[in-house]
């Protein structure tokens, strides 16, 4: 079984009117989806970020610095946006 791997990226949501969120990451180059709800939107992002995967793969191109694992299994730091 292959082992999930975990990446902090930024997500950007819009709203629309009907309630649907677009969502894009500056950290993902064409990551683009929607959904309405939290758990919709992020079984989104999964579902786009693998078939982004599947697709650089394919064509021989490296995932985007957000997505690269560098330091194995080491501690790495990340960002985080937190209010006070």
């Amino acid at each position: 079984m292959e082992q999930k791997q975990l990446f902090s990226i930024r997500l950007y949501l819009e709203p629309d009117q009907g309630g649907v969120y677009t969502v894009t990451s500056p950290d993902v180059p064409g990551l683009v989806t929607e959904g309405r709800t939290p758990q919709e939107i992020t079984a989104n992002v999964e579902e786009a970020l693998a078939a982004l995967t599947t697709a650089w793969a394919e064509l021989g191109m490296a995932r985007p610095p957000a997505l690269r694992v560098v330091l194995g299994d080491r501690p790495q730091t990340v960002e985080a946006l937190v209010t006070l």
